[in-house]
C-alpha cells in the first residue's frame, strides 16, 4: 500500500510543485500525458456506462418482447368465429394499456405486428392492420416518412406499405423520384401498392433512373398483384427518361399489350440500343408482321447483338416477305449471323427444313455443318 501511496504522491507533486520548473518541452510533454490519461479514464467509464444501459435495455427489450408476443400470439388463437369489430374490442384495450411514449415498447410493438401481419392473411391482418391505426402507430408512421433522416423515412415507409395505410401515399409520392436510389425504390414500390387512384403516376414525374434490379422488384410487385389494374403501358413509351421506357417494354412484354404495336415499332429507332433490342424482341415475341419493314430498314445500322434478335424476330414472324433477306444472311462473315439466319429460315412453318435441306446441297461445307447442327432437334436454338 505504501509503495501506490508513493507513487501517487510522487505524480502529485510533479503536477503541483514542480512542474513549473521543469523546462517548457517537458511541461507540454507531461501535461499531454496528463491529458491522455485523463482522456482514457473516461472512455472507459463511458463504454462500463453505454454497457451496463446496453445490457439494461437489452432485459427491457427481451421483456417486452415476451409480453406483446404472448398477447398477439392470443389473437392469433382468438375464436375466428368472432367479427372483426368484436375481436378489436376485446384486444384494443389491453393494447392500449402498453405505455407507448416508451421507445422500446413502441419499436417493440410496431415490429411484432408488422411481422404478424406479413406472415398472416384474412381476418387477422386486417384485426392488425385496424389495431395499429386505433393504437396511433400510423401517425408514428407518418412522422418517420417526414423525417429528415432517409432511412428513417424508409422505415416509415415500410410500415404503411405492409399495413397498407392507403391515405399515405400522397406523403410517399414526394420521395418516388428521390435522390436517394434506396429511398426511391421503397417509395416507388410503396405506391404502386397504396395508392387507388393512379397507382402509375410516378411514372409520369420520374427523372431519376430506375435501376435494374429496381426494375425487377417493380415488374415483380405489379405482375403479382391481382388487385391492381393494369394501364396502357404505351403511354409512356415516350417518356424522356430510358429507364421509364425499358420499364415499360418489359410490362408490355409480359402482358402481351398488342395495342402498344405503333409505339414499340417506333422504338426501333431510338437512341438506346437496349431499348431497341427489347422493341425487336417485342416484335417478334407478338408476331407484328407490319414491323418487319421497318426492322430490315435499321437492321444494317445495328450491332450483332440487335442484328440477331431482328433476325430471330423476322423468323417467329415468319411472314416469308423477307426470305430473299434472310437468305442473303447465310453468307455473312459472322458465324453467329449465319446460324440466326438459318434457324430464322427453319421456323418458316410451311417449308422451313426443306428450305435448309435444299440450301445444304448448294452451299459451302462451313454452312452445311451449321445446317446440320439447325436441323438437329435435339439441341435448342
Amino acid at each position: 500500500m505504501n509503495f501506490f501511496e508513493t507513487i501517487i504522491n510522487y505524480i502529485k507533486e510533479t503536477y503541483t510543485d514542480r512542474l513549473v520548473y521543469f523546462p517548457s518541452n517537458i511541461r507540454v510533454s507531461l501535461l499531454i500525458i496528463l491529458f491522455c490519461a485523463i482522456a482514457v479514464l473516461e472512455l472507459y467509464i463511458y463504454i462500463a456506462f453505454r454497457r451496463l444501459h446496453q445490457a439494461s435495455q437489452n432485459r427491457e427489450l427481451k421483456n417486452w418482447k415476451e409480453h406483446i408476443d404472448n398477447m398477439l400470439a392470443n389473437l392469433i388463437i382468438f375464436d375466428e368465429s368472432e367479427e372483426t369489430d368484436d375481436i378489436v374490442a376485446h384486444f384494443y384495450p389491453k393494447m392500449k394499456k402498453l405505455p407507448l411514449r416508451n421507445s422500446v415498447v413502441n419499436k417493440v410493438l410496431i415490429s411484432e405486428m408488422l411481422t404478424y401481419h406479413r406472415n398472416f392473411t384474412g381476418q387477422i391482418q386486417e384485426v392488425l392492420s385496424i389495431l395499429y391505426r386505433k393504437l396511433g402507430l400510423d401517425k408514428k408512421s407518418k412522422r418517420k416518412i417526414n423525417n429528415k433522416n432517409w432511412e428513417i423515412k424508409i422505415e416509415g415507409i415500410r410500415e404503411a406499405n405492409e399495413m397498407r395505410i392507403t391515405e399515405m401515399a400522397d406523403e410517399i409520392i414526394k420521395y418516388t423520384d428521390d435522390e436517394n436510389a434506396l429511398l426511391r425504390m421503397e417509395a416507388q414500390a410503396a405506391y404502386i401498392k397504396l395508392s387507388e387512384k393512379d397507382p402509375f403516376h410516378f411514372l409520369d414525374r420520374a427523372q431519376e433512373r430506375i435501376l435494374d434490379w429496381h426494375q425487377v422488384v417493380l415488374f415483380e410487385i405489379i405482375t403479382k398483384n391481382k388487385q391492381l389494374t393494369i394501364p396502357p403501358f404505351s403511354k409512356w413509351l415516350r417518356s424522356p427518361n430510358d429507364t421509364v421506357v425499358m420499364l415499360c417494354l418489359k410490362l408490355v412484354d409480359h402482358f402481351m399489350q398488342f395495342d402498344a404495336a405503333d409505339e414499340v415499332e417506333r422504338l426501333l429507332k431510338h437512341h438506346n440500343p437496349r431499348i431497341v433490342k427489347k422493341s425487336v424482341e417485342i416484335i417478334g415475341k407478338l408476331e407484328l408482321s407490319d414491323a418487319e419493314k421497318n426492322m430490315f430498314e435499321v437492321y444494317f445500322d445495328q450491332p450483332e447483338d440487335i442484328k440477331l434478335e431482328i433476325l430471330n424476330s423476322i423468323g417467329k414472324i415468319s411472314s416469308g416477305n423477307y426470305n430473299d433477306f434472310l437468305a442473303s444472311r447465310i453468307y455473312s462473315p459472322d458465324i453467329k449471323v449465319k446460324r440466326e439466319a438459318f434457324y430464322a429460315i427453319k421456323r418458316d412453318p410451311n417449308n422451313g427444313e426443306d428450305k435448309l435441306r435444299e440450301i445444304y446441297k448448294q452451299t459451302t461445307l462451313e454452312n452445311q455443318a451449321i445446317i446440320n447442327h439447325v436441323l438437329d432437334n435435339r439441341i435448342k436454338s
